[in-house]
């Protein structure tokens, strides 16, 4: 499995100095798939991944609930941590459908 992809609006690259994935554009829900499939290939090799949002200008909520499953698979005591710009409102986002109290999700402002 690739954890690369691109299309018209997103790319997907893995990082290179942590587990995990860097997203540029805008995530839709369209892409579940590749970022799903992304998700599963780091979280093969690795307990905790980081999703870099820093370079997603628009992130769908079907996208944010994407991440979110991600984050409750992880078997224990695995983490999946979202890194954004403070313009996605990812804390505000995540209070208002109760996802900030999941274990295995922790959020990062860049």
């Amino acid at each position: 499995m690739s954890k690369y992809f691109a299309d018209d609006l997103m790319f997907i690259t893995p990082l290179s100095h942590e587990p995990g994935i860097k997203l540029f554009g805008e995530v839709t829900g369209a892409h579940e798939i590749p970022l799903s499939l992304a998700l599963l290939s780091c979280r093969r090799q690795h307990e905790n991944v980081t999703v870099d949002l820093t370079g997603v200008h628009y992130l769908s909520r079907s996208a944010l609930e994407t991440l979110v499953a991600a984050a409750r698979s992880l078997p224990p005591p695995g983490c999946l941590t979202l890194r954004a710009r403070p313009e996605l409102d990812l804390p505000g986002r995540f209070a208002s459908h109760g996802w900030h109290e999941t274990r295995s999700l922790q959020l990062s402002e860049a």
